[in-house]
């Protein structure tokens, strides 16, 4: 009878029980590339979490397929989130003591809040490498969403983000310390214990989130320091009813218009979207969006006609980045604006060092450059 079969440092070991008496088999050794896989990407596990992008859906409840009328989203929670959404924005109202989600008026729909949450459990519990954020409009207690989070089995999934830390842990240790769900509120209620209830307007800024048409679209920051770490691009139309528009949607969602808008806000504001926020996510390109931030915000640079490989870091950079790689990719660098024009050597300083250089980025003006080695290029992001 085959009693087990293990997968060790790339190798199969397969035993067999005969009576009392382990027998080995056979033993398979085996060479294999593992890539962690961090909200699915290898390429975001070394990111820090306030340096991803995450696919972010407005009213994520307020959905059809949950029988909601006046949607802002044609599939539930769950199906958002094993399309790949990560950010779910939740309205959160207290009925006779229950926390539930509806959009402004019960009677168009609603829903226990804990079942929400059950849903959320569910998918990190089957998806144990990645990270879901919850950014709540709350009309309840801390006290209430605790309660509810903790009947739902989510409590040891819980992050929390030390006020007094300077930086974001990268998704991977998350991942290592399994707690994969950051929770954010409107509302600053949270006492002693409730340290994960992260009052959002400390640590994000936002767009406008108001916009009736297209022509409302633009990069002004609402709530929120613009000085703060993370960023929530506001992208949705909505009537003046507050009622989402799945026609504009499949125009804002769709490229070159929607990455088009994103670079811009980048260049304009000099922040990295974090949370990239849309009504009836399917339609349209979000997923390819937020891909496409992603890789724009990578470290590793591999190209398809070459064995070498640069790394840069950090990306987002304020003051110097890093280029780590052979000595002959690093002979010769150039910077370019995203016109693709080169830049002078008087924007910028190379200093070189053993197997790497590092350049000053403080005569660049904030957005999105292109620095190009011998053989290789990549893009980054000057804060």
């Amino acid at each position: 009878m085959l009693e087990t079969l293990k997968i060790m440092n790339g190798s199969i070991l397969i035993t067999l029980i005969t009576n009392s008496c382990t027998v080995l088999i056979i033993f398979l050794h085996c060479i294999t590339n593992v890539y962690a896989q961090c909200n699915g990407s290898n390429l975001l596990c070394n990111k820090s979490y306030n340096e991803v992008a995450y696919l972010t859906t407005h009213n994520a409840f307020n959905s059809t397929e949950d029988g909601f009328n006046l949607p802002n989203q044609n599939l539930n929670i769950t199906s958002q989130l094993n399309a790949g959404v990560r950010g779910l924005m939740l309205d959160v109202y207290d009925v006779n003591g229950t926390p539930t989600v509806y959009h402004g008026i019960s009677s168009l729909g609603s829903k226990p809040l804990l079942s929400i949450l059950e849903e959320i459990q569910d998918f990190l519990e089957a998806n144990d490498k990645e990270i879901v954020t919850i950014i709540l409009e709350s009309y309840t207690s801390a006290n209430a969403i605790e309660n509810v989070l903790y009947l739902a089995g989510l409590s040891n999934y819980l992050y929390t983000q030390d006020s007094s830390a300077s930086l974001w842990p990268t998704l991977q240790t998350m991942i290592n310390d399994n707690t994969r769900l950051v929770v954010f509120s409107d509302i600053d209620d949270a006492v002693s214990g409730q340290e994960w209830y992260h009052y959002v307007w400390d640590y994000a800024v936002e767009t406008n989130y108001s916009a009736n048409s297209i022509n409302d679209f633009n990069c002004d920051f609402n709530r929120g320091d613009s000085l703060n770490d993370l960023f929530i691009l506001n992208h949705f139309i909505t009537t003046i009813f507050g009622v989402g528009d799945q026609n504009e949607a499949a125009t804002i969602n769709s490229n070159p218009f929607f990455i088009d808008r994103a670079n811009q806000c980048m260049q304009v504001k000099g922040k990295f979207p974090n949370f990239v926020t849309i009504d009836f996510f399917e339609l349209g390109d979000g997923l390819e969006v937020v891909s496409e931030l992603n890789q724009l915000n990578s470290t590793n640079v591999n190209m398809a006609n070459t064995n070498h490989t640069i790394k840069m870091f950090p990306n987002p950079a304020a003051g110097y980045i890093t280029i780590e790689g052979d000595e002959t990719e690093l002979k010769s660098i150039q910077i370019y604006n995203v016109l693709s024009q080169e830049l002078s050597n008087n924007s910028f300083t190379i200093i070189d060092k053993e197997n790497n250089v590092s350049i000053d980025l403080s005569g660049l003006k904030s957005g999105i450059y292109i620095i190009k080695t011998a053989s290789l290029t990549a893009n980054f992001f000057k804060l």
